[in-house]
């Protein structure tokens, strides 16, 4: 009897996150496994999004630090904190989709045009596949609030998808170790520059809107 999709989806994010090699061999191969893969993506982007959402509550901006008088400055920060539920919990999944999807088609053009040209031939979604499990690690940013503690977990989350991340493309697209890395240094390059590009260009939007709405 074969697991529900759910069961599966949670079965396959452990496995991811406990370095399993062939799960992400197994999920590149997986035509269905294409719309979990984005699951996980958006999963691991809104586990995030609480932790940030909440550290802004339990620990909103200081009001001097805005250069304002109290009442606007509070203005503002009530503002932001409306606006902070729509960056997080709508446009963090959409960017983090963008990245994931730059990220895997660097990799895949990189590992299969140039890396390896000569490889037995593997589809773009195979890699995508790969690299969307890959993120179940980030689902424990969710306690990137707590101080301290948050930011060492965070930290550990990061090296931890550097690793899920390596097994995914070196599986995904059968490479040696050396050309896993190569590949995937272009990869987190290009996920990089989607990170800082989009979403800094939205950030600065929504400050830039809280003040306009909030300072008469």
């Amino acid at each position: 009897m074969e697991d529900a999709p759910e069961r599966q989806l949670v079965n396959r994010m452990i496995r991811a996150s406990r370095l399993e090699r062939p799960l992400y061999a197994e999920v590149a191969g997986d035509i269905t496994a294409t719309q979990p893969a984005l699951q996980v993506v958006v999963i691991a982007a809104l586990a995030s999004a609480l932790a940030t959402f909440i550290g802004y509550q339990v620990s909103p901006p200081d009001p001097e630090w805005l250069g304002l008088d109290e009442s606007a400055a509070q203005a503002i920060q009530d503002s932001l904190l409306g606006t902070a539920f729509v960056l997080g919990f709508v446009l963090t999944p959409i960017v983090s989709i963008v990245g994931w999807l730059a990220w895997s088609g660097v990799a895949w053009f990189i590992g299969t045009r140039l890396i390896a040209p000569g490889m037995q031939p593997v589809e773009f979604l195979e890699v995508a596949r790969a690299t969307g499990f890959a993120q179940a690690p980030g689902v424990l940013g969710v306690v990137g609030f707590i101080p301290v503690l948050g930011f060492l977990v965070q930290l550990a989350v990061l090296l931890w998808l550097l690793v899920t991340g390596f097994f995914a493309i070196r599986e995904s697209m059968r490479l040696t170790d050396g050309q896993a890395i190569a590949t995937m240094v272009g990869g987190v390059i290009a996920y990089l520059m989607i990170i800082i590009v989009i979403g800094g260009a939205i950030l600065t939007g929504v400050i830039g809107a809280a003040f306009v709405g909030a300072v008469p």
